[in-house]
């Protein structure tokens, strides 16, 4: 049995884009992306629910970065010891802040996020790269659903 999104989008509205694109920010796997293209497809209006979406998903990549600052010695030990976890702490000393442009990739974005607060990149630079981002990759998507004749 399949999830539809489309049903979800037409129950909450754009209550539930944004819970669903907050969350998809999280290490919980979901395409806010998907939920976003539904959202409009299902004929919610544009801008607002762009606007939901990208707010949502930055506030909880913020989230992700207060959770790393906050819980710095019991993160780094975890963050070692799952996969994209290693990635992202390699990427992040390799790197330093100039790896919060793979913040929008899936698997190790979410991670690198997390990482970011435990390492302490400044807060200013981390908004700069991971909200311009995860906003571009929202209109990207809007763009592809387009050339798709999905919306």
């Amino acid at each position: 049995m399949s999830f539809n999104w489309h049903d979800f989008v037409l129950n909450y509205g754009l209550w539930g884009l944004g819970g669903a694109s907050f969350v998809s920010a999280t290490i919980i796997p979901l395409s806010s992306e998907a939920i976003l293209i539904a959202g409009i497809a299902a004929g919610l209006p544009f801008a607002p629910a762009f606007t939901i979406c990208s707010a949502a998903n930055c506030l909880a990549c913020v989230c992700n970065y207060g959770l790393g600052a906050a819980l710095r010695s019991k993160m780094l030990p975890r963050l070692a010891g799952s996969k994209n976890g290693r990635r992202a702490i390699v990427w992040m000393e390799r790197w330093g802040v100039w790896s919060l442009l793979g913040s929008w990739l899936p698997f190790v974005g979410d991670p690198l996020t997390v990482v970011a607060g435990t390492v302490r990149v400044h807060l200013l630079w981390f908004a700069i790269i991971v909200f311009a981002l995860r906003i571009l990759r929202y209109l990207a998507a809007i763009y592809g659903a387009q050339l798709a004749h999905v919306l």
